[in-house]
């Protein structure tokens, strides 16, 4: 490392600037009751200090190449690949993005973001602004950036989603990349605009998902998870959350409740609050005291999906047509607006807001549009409105292609009748600042023209601006504007952090839930003398975009745990047999390299369970939803699917269910000759697609000696699940959400052992049958009448048992009161007709 002499930085700048001297004064913002106080916006630009001036500054090159800047007194800490862009003024040190030798408005950090972020904007065109208005993000993630990646930088992309995943294993390159990729615009960009990489949710530490975190309805323990996480997406390069999903999954059969958070608006709201606001701000301790506001630390959430998607009629998933109507038959919207307006306008923290909002896909269907118009989310400007006019002035941004049809499908709700521009023009309308998942700007130049046609040049540019302004605010909330790039030896620091995987296993430890206990099969004392006890292997699919491991069997807990507990009985895993596929769009090419199927295993013979004196079985919740035509995510039906094999119904049960109670017509459907379809799926059947699960429970409840112990590990994928199939087979039951494939297998082994005592509670109701969840309404949580086991114990929301029974305790008293329907925050709509 070195440092940049006084001289060679003033000789630096000059000769980028152009200068033939330093003539000018400084602004003399700074004094001695607050040396950072800022200049008054009418002194911009502002000349460098003369050379009399003396540094408040010092600045080391890092290993990555770049120059890190330190400020005195609480300063910016900056970022530069070439010296020629620091200049200096009040002594300070500062960017100079646009390389004009001059301190301007947006690139002073002492200034507040939004004034910053204003300055910029107002000086851009519509034809330099238009280009910012998209969020997609590059196929290649590796440094030095390759062709197409140059060329979409220098057609105008400043933000897009990296499937980087960056963890212990792969920063290294992840940092590289979007060091190169902050490099470009450095040199590249008028004015210095920088990249803003955002990240799906991802796990590291072990911490669980949010909707596994949720059971343990511990507001200290979300806000931890949020700064650790985003402490580690920040080192790595990532500075934008796409999430968290805090939809309210009111209708139980929903295939995305297992990416949300719960089913209870109170729930979602706090978690909300506490998640985002611990990854928002900047922390100076673990405990999550020390708030330090926006930081070296922050990561920007985007909440989705704005608003109702977990109202979805038949449960389905609105990434595809079948799923693409919300329907509230409860008359109960305005629940669902509470983790927005009551959670995401009043984060624990300093920063205080939600950075940014998702829409959702899904229409909110009503036949007289008293929700607005039947349009998807995104193209909603009376739902958009009720933010905006609830004081929220952040970033919009759209799911993915909502826009225009695309490899991934078309998922233009509603507004499929008009053309692209029109769509962009209806986007202007509704306050979007960014499409998501997509790269057409000479499509937004056209809408744009359309915008500008209806409401004249000057308000056209006016709103364009309002979007770049926004934009621009969240990445000067994330420093990007002061210091771009990554280190190295810091996000190794940070990924080694050995409190933060501590962190992770109390996560686990808190997010499994007992639901059954009888005779204290699990108990403090732990499980003693080494009985015999039969274990399946579990088979774990790979990863869903390849950063996953490979496909493999494992057994049910931790290896070490089991053979410590127990005289393990297993399986034997054979030969992999099953050919790779590529699973979505973004998936790598399939290699002709066999891989591991579930199928791959030959299970323990009845006369091996029988010697056994425990089974300790893992198994998933039903599974039907992924698999009809509107469940998956890619997995959309072709346009001439019949109807009657379009519309099924989701299961919560592993054996055959036929939908006789089923509403039958649907609420929603498209309006094709003044014909409202029928989306119905009374009286058709489906099977789970995991009904060996169940036979797994029953063979094995039957070899095992009757007084011999059965504890069951239910890992939950996307659904609640009625009980009543599997039960009565148990002796013990542990519940999770585990559907993102997180390390359990330690936590359930130290529950075995004694050494936690189980303290979560269930997130949602689990119900008595299929008929009283086809009786329940979408947009209404905990309305079915739930499962009662063996033991008198009701598999209500907010139930769970620790070694003393049921769990009655401050949680409890809070989240089991009734649901909450309507916000503390102001409902006004936006105007749209």
């Amino acid at each position: 490392m070195r440092d940049i002499t006084r001289r060679g930085f003033i000789a630096g700048s000059a000769i980028a600037a152009g200068l033939v001297g330093l003539a000018g004064c400084s602004a003399g913002a700074g004094s001695a009751a607050d040396p950072l106080a800022a200049p008054a916006e009418d002194k911009y630009p502002i000349d460098p200090d003369k050379d009399d001036v003396k540094a408040k500054w010092a600045s080391e090159q890092t290993r990555d190449g770049w120059y890190k800047v330190t400020n005195e007194d609480g300063g910016a800490e900056l970022g530069v690949m070439d010296e020629a862009k620091i200049i200096q003024v009040d002594g300070y040190a500062f960017r100079d993005a646009n390389g004009n030798g001059k301190l301007d408005l947006y690139e002073d950090w002492r200034q507040p973001a939004g004034v910053r972020a204003k300055a910029l904007a107002d000086e851009l065109s519509a034809d330099e602004i238009i280009p910012l208005m998209w969020h997609n993000g590059f196929m290649s993630t590796a440094a030095p950036l390759d062709d197409d990646s140059v060329a979409t930088l220098k057609e105008g992309m400043r933000a897009g989603v990296s499937r980087a995943m960056a963890d212990q294993d792969n920063y290294a390159g992840a940092i590289a990349w979007i060091n190169a990729v902050q490099e470009w615009c450095e040199k590249n960009d008028p004015h210095g605009i920088p990249y803003m990489n955002s990240t799906d949710p991802y796990q590291i530490y072990d911490i669980p998902d949010n909707h596994c975190l949720v059971s343990s309805f511990d507001a200290d323990l979300w806000k931890k998870s949020g700064r650790y996480t985003g402490r580690a997406w920040r080192a790595t390069g990532a500075r934008v959350n796409l999430g968290p999903q805090v939809d309210i999954g009111s209708n139980i059969v929903w295939t995305r409740l297992g990416g949300s958070i719960c089913e209870d608006p109170a729930s979602n709201r706090d978690l909300c609050k506490s998640f985002g606001g611990g990854m928002q701000s900047t922390w100076g301790d673990d405990a999550c005291t020390d708030d330090k506001g926006w930081g070296k630390d922050s990561v920007a959430i985007m909440l989705k999906h704005y608003v109702g998607a977990g109202a979805v009629e038949g449960g389905r998933n609105d990434h595809n047509d079948a799923g693409k109507y919300d329907v509230f038959p409860g008359d109960n919207f305005n629940a669902h607006l509470i983790p927005f307006l009551d959670g995401g306008l009043h984060l624990e923290s300093k920063t205080g807001q939600m950075a940014a909002v998702m829409p959702n896909y899904g229409i909110a269907y009503t036949d007289d549009e008293s929700l607005g118009p039947i349009w998807g989310g995104a193209y909603n400007k009376r739902n958009l409105g009720i933010l905006r006019n609830a004081g929220w002035d952040g970033m919009i941004t759209t799911d993915w292609q909502i826009l225009r049809a695309t490899d991934f499908g078309d998922r233009a709700h509603g507004v499929k009748d008009l053309t692209e521009p029109e769509r962009f023009d209806k986007l202007l309308e509704a306050t979007v600042d960014q499409v998501g998942g997509d790269w057409a700007p000479e499509i937004g130049m056209e809408g744009y023209k359309l915008y500008e046609k209806d409401h004249g040049e000057d308000e056209a540019l006016a709103r364009v601006r309002d979007s770049a302004r926004r934009i621009f605010t969240v990445m000067n909330q994330v420093q990007l504007f002061d210091n771009p790039y990554s280190d190295r030896e810091y996000a190794k620091e940070v990924l080694s952090d050995q409190a933060a995987f501590d962190f992770g296993q109390e996560c686990s430890n808190k997010s499994i839930v007992m639901l059954k206990n009888k005779d204290g099969v699990i108990s403090k004392d732990g499980i003693k003398g080494k009985p015999k006890c039969y274990i399946p292997q579990k088979f774990v699919s790979g990863g869903m975009f390849g950063n996953g491991a490979p496909a493999h069997f494992e057994l049910a807990i931790d290896e070490d745990v089991a053979n410590e507990l127990f005289d393990v009985v297993t399986d034997t895993v054979g030969e992999p047999t099953g050919k790779a596929v590529a699973f979505g769009p973004m998936a790598a090419p399939a290699s002709d390299d066999p891989v591991y199927q579930a199928s791959d295993v030959v299970r323990a013979a009845p006369e091996q369970i029988a010697e056994c004196q425990y089974a300790v079985l893992l198994i998933a919740s039903p599974s039907t939803g992924a698999g009809e035509p509107g469940g998956g995510m890619f997995g959309a039906a072709p346009a001439d699917t019949p109807a009657d094999e379009k519309y099924l119904p989701i299961s919560l049960q592993y054996r055959p269910y036929t939908a006789d109670t089923a509403r039958d017509p649907s609420l929603a459907g498209d309006v094709v000759n003044g014909q409202k379809e029928n989306r119905s799926y009374k009286g058709k059947s489906v099977t789970a697609s995991n009904e060996s699960d169940l036979d797994l429970v029953l063979n094995t409840r039957a070899a095992l000696p009757a007084d011999a112990k059965l504890v069951l590990i239910v890992e939950a994928t996307n659904n609640a699940q009625c009980f009543h199939e599997i039960e009565p087979s148990a002796d013990a039951i542990l519940w999770s959400w585990a559907s993102s494939g997180r390390a359990f297998g330690p936590a359930y082994g130290r529950i075995l052992k004694g050494e936690v005592e189980p303290s979560a509670l269930l997130p949602c109701q689990m119900p008595k049958s299929m008929e009283d969840v086809e009786a329940s309404l979408e947009d209404v949580p905990r309305d079915v009448e739930c499962y009662t086991d063996s033991e008198g114990n009701t598999y209500e929301f907010g139930y769970g048992l620790n070694w003393s029974g049921v769990i009655e305790d401050e949680r409890t008293k809070t989240y089991r009161a009734n649901p909450l329907t309507n916000p503390e925050t102001e409902v006004k709509p936006g105007e749209w007709k």
